[in-house]
């Protein structure tokens, strides 16, 4: 696969879903992919480029003319750039006004996640033996949300821009598994709901873009054995006096953070209602990725500090689930241990003579020389991208910042039956 990582021109426009109303002609903007965290922002401004000089605006039809006279709190929006869908939104902020140096009027919102973290879902739905792509489905619809499951790779098909829209799947085993939950809790969110029953199979969740303007919810797991995409790369360069830096980089931080993470956790089961024979016990799993020098770069000092952590389980009665759902609380605590953040110009990359933009749960080689390990070695491996924000803008251009995780750092395991 070749790889050239020279950026090249983008085109950024929002869709207004109420009036169709397109607008690519904008003065800054930041767009956010995440698929560790919901209700992901974008938001677009406009500078008024015409001010009023003493007369009436009459029937201009500037950008922010437009916008003043159809965005409307509430309307759905959808983001493309190169044509390539990226977030399906809604608006949700609007802020108009400014000074002597200028107006500006800034539309601001989050994706179709965003409201599914703020509304509950009613404790009356039922979804008991429903495979678990229909029970997303019927969750979402409670808050009048038309939603479709779809798999990683159609998301990626789209958001790079190889595809026009994602598919619905239901390929997969663990999607048809069926949901063993038969109510949620009272002031239970939608979104935390979606993703109480995705970790019990195994699967991550995130919001795909959807150009029907409905919501298709990325069910998947993370790509930790894909082939690399992208190249990320600062390399350094001797000169007679200091160094200096070639690559694409320009601005790279490898990022370790110890705080809440376990280096033991004790489960605690119980029994059954009605069961003749007591079957309580505790469960101790050890963080053995906190002691890997291949996870830490050497960079946590041998023996870590001890940081237990004892958590009970209403779920678990037997001692291999209990050590499944304590795996998997080591995992989520591990997914910030260590990161690596860049940013890049350009919003992607040529991959075997292609434009391809940058997207979710793909894989990046990475290597900065900057960022050495315990024994003086460079970065220098394949890394998954979990967070992208898109930024633009009329006087920097454009720039990409991005989130990657090492690979394994986010796999699940399932702790109900497949």
């Amino acid at each position: 696969m070749a790889v050239d990582p020279t950026p090249y021109q983008h085109r950024v426009s929002l869709q207004l879903a109420s009036s169709g109303l397109v607008v690519d002609v904008w003065d800054e903007y930041a767009i956010t992919l995440d698929m560790l965290t919901a209700g992901n922002a974008w938001t677009f401004a406009f500078w008024r480029s015409d001010p009023v000089r003493g007369q009436t605006t009459g029937d201009r039809r500037t950008t922010w003319d437009l916008l003043r006279r159809t965005a409307k709190l509430g309307d759905n929006v959808v983001v493309t750039i190169d044509d390539a869908v990226q977030l399906n939104g809604r608006i949700e902020t609007m802020d108009a006004g400014g000074g002597r140096e200028g107006v500006v009027l800034v539309l601001g919102g989050r994706d179709l996640a965003g409201p599914a973290m703020d509304c509950d879902v009613p404790p009356s739905l039922s979804i008991k033996n429903l495979q678990f792509s229909e029970a997303l489905v019927q969750t979402f619809a409670t808050m009048g949300l038309p939603a479709r499951v779809v798999n990683s790779a159609a998301n990626i098909a789209v958001t790079a821009h190889e595809a026009l829209g994602p598919r619905r799947t239901n390929a997969s085993t663990r999607r048809r598994a069926v949901v063993d939950l038969a109510h949620p809790k009272p002031g239970e969110r939608v979104w935390s709901f979606a993703e109480s029953m995705a970790k019990r199979v195994g699967y991550l969740l995130w919001v795909a873009p959807d150009a029907a303007n409905g919501l298709a919810i990325v069910a998947d797991v993370p790509n930790d054995h894909g082939a690399p995409t992208y190249v990320f790369m600062r390399r350094e360069v001797a000169q007679t006096q200091g160094a200096e830096y070639a690559g694409n980089i320009l601005v790279g931080h490898e990022k370790l953070n110890l705080r809440g993470v376990p280096t033991t956790i004790t489960t605690y089961s119980g029994t059954d209602r009605g069961a003749q024979i007591s079957a309580r016990t505790q469960q101790v799993t050890a963080n053995v990725a906190v002691l890997d020098t291949q996870v830490t770069r050497g960079l946590v000092i041998d023996p870590p500090p001890s940081q237990p952590k004892h958590v009970r389980s209403t779920r678990s009665r037997t001692p291999e689930r209990s050590a499944q759902e304590a795996s998997n609380a080591i995992v989520e605590a591990m997914r910030g241990f260590r990161v690596y953040e860049c940013t890049v110009r350009g919003h992607g990359q040529s991959v075997d003579g292609a434009q391809r933009l940058y997207a979710l749960n793909t894989i990046a080689r990475v290597r900065d020389d900057v960022c050495i390990d315990g024994d003086g070695q460079p970065l220098d491996e394949d890394m998954l991208i979990t967070r992208i924000e898109f930024r633009g803008s009329r006087q920097g251009g454009t720039k990409t910042t991005m989130t990657l995780t090492p690979r394994g750092a986010l796999a699940l395991t399932p702790t109900e039956p497949a």
